[in-house]
């Protein structure tokens, strides 16, 4: 397990996976001071909170692109160079490689995470909304990641076992382009869909939110388990 843990590492040095992990929450930052400042009257008044609702705005769909990107990135690497027969071969067994590359991302987008926690502190003293409300930032940051886990599992599967990376990016997109329709759609049966949770999660919903991180561990544990038995026992053709 730890091979492939130093082999993944080793394979991503060599691409611009952490370029992005470093250049995603700095354009993040930006983006929010741009947003913030055209608003800056109206939501000024509302401290905190105010930042946190305009960041729910745009950070489910900047997670779940993060996501659909390093889940293609690192599973297109072995596609491009064929090595699943050869991974295959190896007498260990097929699922270290699957847990391999979950690990990796999860490491990859809490680094984007805490550095985009950093920003947004930096942004409300910045802007002198008050007291620094760290538990509030850190929830807003860190329980839409917890409520993902579905979607960092399925994009994941998706990736690993579908050689044309078009279509697991294709959903991940689509997904979060409709991430926040669905969080706050009328109908409450769409809040049930994985997409959902990475909006429905922040605390700017006060009612509520933490049920969702929970709800998301234990789905995306399920289907991280699935995925990983059907990666373990495919055919390679």
């Amino acid at each position: 397990m730890i091979g492939f843990l130093l082999s993944d590492f080793q394979k991503i040095r060599r691409t611009w996976i952490p370029w992005l992990i470093f250049l995603a929450p700095v354009a993040f930052t930006c983006l929010l001071v741009v947003v913030y400042i055209t608003r800056i009257e109206m939501l000024q008044s509302y401290g905190w909170m105010g930042l946190m609702a305009w960041a729910n705005y745009f950070w489910p769909i900047t997670l779940i692109l993060g996501i659909t990107i390093l889940s293609s990135m690192f599973s297109g690497m072995e596609h491009d160079a064929k090595a699943w027969k050869l991974i295959f071969s190896l007498p260990v067994a097929r699922h270290y490689s699957y847990i391999s590359k979950f690990i990796i991302i999860l490491a990859c987008l809490l680094i984007t995470l805490s550095l985009t926690f950093v920003g947004l502190i930096l942004i409300g003293n910045l802007f002198a909304l008050g007291e620094t409300q760290w538990s509030l930032v850190a929830q807003q940051i860190f329980y839409p990641f917890f409520s993902a886990f579905p979607v960092i599992s399925l994009q994941l599967w998706l990736a690993m076992t579908i050689r044309n990376q078009a279509i697991p990016l294709t959903s991940g997109i689509i997904g979060a382009m409709l991430s926040l329709f669905l969080a706050y759609s009328p109908s409450q049966i769409l809040h049930y869909l994985p997409w959902a949770y990475v909006a429905l999660a922040s605390p700017v919903n006060k009612v509520g939110f933490e049920q969702w991180t929970w709800i998301g561990i234990f789905l995306g544990s399920i289907i991280f388990f699935v995925g990983g038995l059907h990666f373990s026992k495919r055919e390679l053709k």
